[in-house]
């Protein structure tokens, strides 16, 4: 009995043995087996579509960043260094006149020039011309611009009649004065002063 039971136990170890030779030798050929579906020319095969579409995407980025690059080079960017003045409503302003002029022949189409005095301090110069020049305290209806109370939004008018000048008052609260006198059209000589309002605070100087 005792030798049939170490004989059983002789042939399972005997099998075992067998067994775990055999995982052995057979490991490393699956191992090998592994390695050969692994290999580069098979990865190439699976994954050619994708790499050539990365590479044409690479050459269009390319191409495209040198076209524009090109065209930057072609036309670069022109900036000015001053800003061209605007002049609103075809209003013509008038610093000072160069030495040596005077407004005894003035060009074609301009009839001197009025000059506006706040106080007794002048403010601005502005050239008659064949448009009429429109004076009032409201800049949506007047050219001339004066914000003083005695001004009304549209005081008064300056304009050219067969080629002699003329004011013109556009019924004014505080009336218009050529030279202390009340009017309400009349003809303008060299150096005449119109004052808007009796109180001579506003005043227009014209010289011809």
């Amino acid at each position: 009995m005792f030798c049939e039971e170490a004989k059983l136990k002789k042939n399972t170890f005997s099998a075992l043995a067998d067994f775990c030779r055999r995982r052995r030798l057979c490991r490393p050929s699956s191992f090998i087996g592994s390695a050969a579906a692994f290999s580069l020319p098979d990865i190439w095969k699976e994954t050619n579509t994708v790499l050539l579409l990365v590479v044409v995407l690479v050459v269009v980025i390319v191409f495209v960043w040198f076209i524009f690059r090109r065209r930057s080079d072609s036309y670069p960017e022109i900036k000015f260094n001053t800003e061209r003045p605007v002049l609103d409503k075809d209003l013509t302003a008038v610093e000072s006149l160069p030495e040596g002029k005077s407004w005894s022949n003035p060009s074609p189409g301009i009839y001197g020039k009025i000059e506006v005095i706040v106080g007794h301090q002048p403010i601005s110069t502005y050239l008659v011309t064949d448009n009429p020049l429109t004076i009032g305290r409201d800049p949506a209806q007047a050219l001339v611009i004066i914000q003083e109370a005695i001004v009304s939004k549209l005081h008064c008018s300056i304009f050219s009649r067969s080629g002699q000048i003329f004011i013109k008052d556009l019924n004014s609260t505080n009336g218009t004065y050529v030279n202390s006198e009340k009017v309400s059209e009349l003809e303008l000589n060299d150096n005449d002063t119109v004052f808007l309002g009796k109180k001579g605070t506003v005043k227009l100087v014209y010289h011809k």
